[in-house]
């Protein structure tokens, strides 16, 4: 019995864990929060259906766009989710590396950055607080 509530223990504690960087309590609606993150990662590669999941064009460590003409041997992309039904979101942040595999040609997935997702989370936290400082909702108990 002691082996086996250890055993559980272990696998609870080992259990699904992502090194994204989360951003808690995001009270812009979900097309302001697209502007900011669009502003900060550049013009999306790839944007879902629902629009709440961004992914910017491939840049290198000092987030500067990738020529497609030039020979690289690492590429990084980021990856904004804006998670929960309603207001207040998390909004995940994902950093990902990946390197060319020579014989192949082809770009690898390395995983997470972390020191980059940081950075980027960041970046986009202060433009989240910036922009909410600006944003002028309607107030529903004082219209006039």
């Amino acid at each position: 019995m002691k082996y086996l509530s250890a055993l559980l223990l272990l696998i609870f504690l080992s259990g699904c864990q992502t090194t994204a960087f989360y951003i808690e309590d995001s009270t812009l609606p979900v097309p302001e929060t697209r502007k900011v993150v669009a502003a900060i990662i550049g013009k999306p590669r790839i944007i879902s259906l629902n629009g709440r999941e961004l992914t910017s064009s491939f840049h290198d460590r000092k987030f500067e766009d990738l020529d497609e003409t030039k020979r690289i041997k690492a590429r990084y992309y980021t990856k904004v989710v804006i998670l929960g039904p309603r207001r207040p979101y998390e909004i995940s942040v994902q950093v990902t590396k990946e390197v060319l595999d020579l014989e192949t040609m082809t770009f690898v997935d390395q995983g997470i950055d972390e020191s980059l997702t940081m950075k980027r989370a960041i970046e986009i936290k202060r433009a989240l607080n910036k922009s909410l400082d600006t944003y002028q909702a309607v107030d529903a108990e004082e219209v006039f």
